[in-house]
């Protein structure tokens, strides 16, 4: 016996429309306005199939449903052997039309890009051009931040751009913007991507895993999906850089960072915070780079993070936007952490220096 034929439960657009429309409604009306940040690929492990150098540059507000009200899931704050662990989950609902209006869908690029001043061609080590890259993309290069523009894709390592970098690329990581005017799969929420809860949470979340299927049952209602369910787990912070433009997130980041303090000399001008500094002739030839966390005019102290390079002392360290220019004059002392008075780096550094010594020491008297 055939089913009713004017019953269309699978393909009734205008059903599923509707039933999309209802639970878009419904999180708007209970949810919480979040900020949204997709990872960028930095350093891809082909290997593993991971990022180890990630970045975050773009921030999207979406509304969210936290589907457990009663409070942080997880083990909470407990002592482990590794010391204090925060260990708070959160399960929250995510509407799939809502988000694939607000978060466009983004190709990964993976591999390093080589370029010679001289030339427009550019060759690739691990790469799929002809996956990632069409031509008109801006193609831009991680470390120096050179933009040029894709004229020719000749194969999965090698491509054409349309003028020459100003400095040789060699070996560099690279960065593809979203293909646009081009159909691309649906963007999604993808497993280590940040989400972060404004005031009065003040927390970031990491994405953990999606949900997909299993939260709306094995058949979908009227066949269509109509949420993501996303598990998030507090995020432990590791060499991510984070440059989101957000004063509040950007800062909220910058406490976890590596920070290191530069004791300079003579000069003049005034640092402002997250302004880039750099030692060189320029920021895109810079052979130390770094961003303004705090300026001490009084002590003639410079806190930066997000370093690249190694500052030499005797040579300016410049403010990009600023203007202010001081000599370093003494190497900064890597081993100390001044956003994290606790920490004990320096103590370690010594004490292992001091039981390598007996060791050898030992051996030394031993005969061994």
């Amino acid at each position: 016996m055939a089913t009713n034929q004017y019953v269309r439960w699978w393909d009734d657009t205008n059903e599923q429309n509707l039933l999309q429309s209802l639970m878009t409604e419904a999180i708007k009306f209970h949810g919480l306005d979040v900020v949204y940040m997709p990872r960028s690929m930095r350093r891809e492990d082909t290997l593993y199939n991971e990022d180890v150098l990630s970045k975050f540059t773009s921030v999207y507000n979406i509304e969210t449903y936290v589907k457990n009200v009663m409070g942080w899931d997880g083990q909470g704050d407990f002592l482990s052997k590794f010391g204090l662990r925060v260990d708070d989950k959160v399960t929250i609902l995510i509407s799939r039309e809502r988000f694939e209006q607000l978060v466009p869908a983004t190709r990964r690029t993976s591999g390093t890009i080589s370029a010679d001043t001289a030339s427009t061609t550019v060759t690739g080590t691990n790469t799929r051009f002809k996956k990632d890259v069409r031509v008109g993309d801006t193609i831009t290069t991680v470390s120096s931040g050179q933009l040029r523009a894709v004229t020719a894709v000749t194969n999965n390592s090698s491509l054409t751009i349309n003028s020459a970098f100003t400095t040789t690329v060699t070996n560099e990581y690279f960065s593809v913007p979203p293909a646009t005017g081009i159909l691309a799969p649906a963007a999604r929420p993808t497993e280590g991507d940040l989400i972060y809860f404004p005031y009065p949470l003040n927390v970031m979340m990491e994405v953990k895993f999606v949900e997909h299927e299993k939260s709306q049952g094995q058949f979908y209602p009227l066949g269509k999906l109509t949420f993501y369910e996303v598990h998030c787990e507090i995020w432990s912070y590791s060499h991510e850089v984070i440059e989101t433009g957000e004063e509040e997130i950007d800062e909220y980041a910058q406490q976890y960072e590596y920070q290191l303090d530069l004791e300079l000399g003579s000069g003049s001008g005034t640092y402002t915070a997250n302004e880039k500094i750099y030692q060189g002739s320029s920021l895109s030839e810079a052979a130390a780079t770094g961003n303004v966390v705090s300026w001490d005019d009084t002590n003639k102290i410079l806190r930066v993070t997000n370093i690249t390079g190694t500052f030499a002392t005797q040579q300016l360290v410049k403010g990009n936007s600023s203007g202010a220019a001081y000599y370093l004059d003494e190497d900064p002392d890597t081993m100390l952490l001044p956003a994290d008075p606790t920490a004990d780096n320096e103590y370690l550094n010594e004490e292992d220096n001091d039981i390598i010594d007996r060791r050898q020491q030992h051996r030394i008297v031993g005969g061994v």
